[in-house]
């Protein structure tokens, strides 16, 4: 990026190939951090018994991330390219999910996203929010200890250190907004 005078030129890049990278970036770092994920959840010392999640068990973390992500388009967009944005991630989660139809992936994502926001409103922090809603849509709970399971809590020490592993997962539109100008 070229700075002269103050101006800065940024590389210009269309709403529609937007959408596409935004969409296959995410299903990419799903499915490389994905393995990750569950080698924490399965290992972690915090539970009495381990979850054996296993790398089948992707679809919610998927819907989780997707939800995550369009939770926040609202903050770096207008309206209109929110919503090519959500759309092109809605097509993209369907042709991933082909073996289910296509209204009962449009239904589970708006699930989704409505559990989401919930848990974002409880939390009010992004990545807390993917934590709790993992350890929900997962029953993580089921494998706490006595304790914490009849408080039907999360480990404060474990929801924090998924959440900062869900860090990794949040798309960083500060940096790309800083070098590209949707158009």
């Amino acid at each position: 990026m070229m700075k002269l005078f103050g101006f800065s030129k940024k590389e210009k890049i269309s709403v529609d190939k937007l959408a596409k990278l935004y969409a296959n970036t995410l299903f990419e770092v799903v499915d490389n951090g994905f393995p990750e994920i569950i080698g924490f959840v399965n290992d972690n010392r915090k539970f009495e018994e381990s979850p054996n999640l296993k790398t089948e068990d992707v679809k919610w973390f998927l819907m989780i991330i997707f939800a995550a992500n369009n939770h926040r388009l609202s903050e770096f967009f207008n309206d209109d390219v929110v919503d090519v944005l959500h759309n092109s991630c809605t097509q993209e989660v369907i042709c991933f999910l082909a073996e289910d139809e296509e209204e009962v992936v449009r239904d589970m994502i708006v699930d989704y996203e409505s559990f989401f926001a919930e848990q974002f409103a409880e939390s009010s922090k992004l990545e807390k929010a993917m934590a709790r809603s993992i350890f929900i849509k997962y029953n993580l709970n089921d494998y706490q200890g006595k304790l914490l399971k009849n408080q039907n809590e999360p480990n404060p020490v474990f929801l924090q250190e998924l959440a900062n592993l869900l860090s990794h997962f949040v798309w960083n539109w500060g940096d790309f907004l800083s070098k590209y100008k949707v158009v």
